[in-house]
């Protein structure tokens, strides 16, 4: 029998259909050989790609905090949300800490200040007063004000903007705190001027530390709580000024309990 050769378009007899035939057979092994090894190296991919998935799916997610925006500072702010963690320590009998007294100032808000210091006020802007307490030779001073911006870090800002508030030569902002994680908004300033702001007769100490808080109260209204001393002698007994006062501050015309009070 005759068969037709379609690689060579001719008539072939039955040695050349033997031929062809074991052509085809030996074709056909190496199909399923190959495909069987296809099928493998599919197998392996997959088996890779499940447990690169797997592990994958168990990275722990990008910490929230690296993604969220940040408050302004500089070196040394580290300033807690009530802004009170440098208080002086409380009196062991209540009431204020040792050496401060709490005092109902005449324009009715309440602090607590160094015992003996002297009150003095001024005028500020729009008619609102800066009070003033300060040591026996001024070279030590707590400042309270009422403050007009809308939040107290939009206060400061406007405090920092030199087309608004001219500096001093020597004025040099150390940090800048925003503290909006407490029970209200607050924001802290900390620099260094050779003027200590508004005080007219402030002795000249060379450089001051000041800390500016500002802060909105029990009332709804922003004020300023800023301590003033010389450079010189170290930067935390502003720290505790402020603080002090921040703890025992009530607005007037509110009621507020004394801090440790049941």
């Amino acid at each position: 029998m005759r068969i037709y050769d379609r690689d060579r378009q001719e008539w072939v007899g039955p040695e050349r259909e033997r031929e062809i035939e074991a052509l085809h057979d030996r074709d056909a092994t190496r199909q399923r050989t190959a495909r069987r090894a296809a099928v493998a190296v599919l197998a392996v991919c997959g088996l890779a790609f499940g447990t690169w998935a797997l592990g994958w799916k168990d990275e722990p997610k990008p910490t929230a905090y690296l993604m969220e925006r940040q408050p302004t500072q500089g070196p040394g702010a580290d300033v807690g949300a009530s802004g009170t963690e440098d208080a002086a320590p409380p009196s062991p009998e209540g009431g204020p800490p040792s050496g401060y007294e709490s005092v109902t100032d005449a324009a009715g808000f309440r602090l607590a200040v160094p015992i003996g210091w002297t009150r003095t006020g001024e005028g500020g802007v729009d008619g609102i007063t800066i009070v003033n307490y300060h040591n026996f030779d001024g070279t030590r001073r707590l400042q309270v004000y009422e403050v007009s911006e809308p939040t107290p870090y939009a206060s400061l800002r406007t405090f920092l903007d030199d087309t608004q508030v001219p500096k001093s030569a020597g004025f040099r902002k150390l940090s800048l705190t925003r503290l909006d994680d407490g029970p209200r908004p607050a924001a802290r300033l900390t620099y260094l001027t050779d003027r200590a702001g508004s005080v007219g007769d402030a002795p000249n100490v060379g450089t001051w530390h000041v800390v500016d808080h500002r802060f909105e109260a029990e009332d709804g209204k922003r004020y300023a709580v800023a301590a003033y001393g010389p450079e010189a002698d170290g930067r935390q007994d502003e720290k505790e000024l402020v603080a002090t006062a921040l703890k025992w501050f009530c607005p007037a015309l509110t009621d507020c309990p004394e801090p440790g009070a049941g």
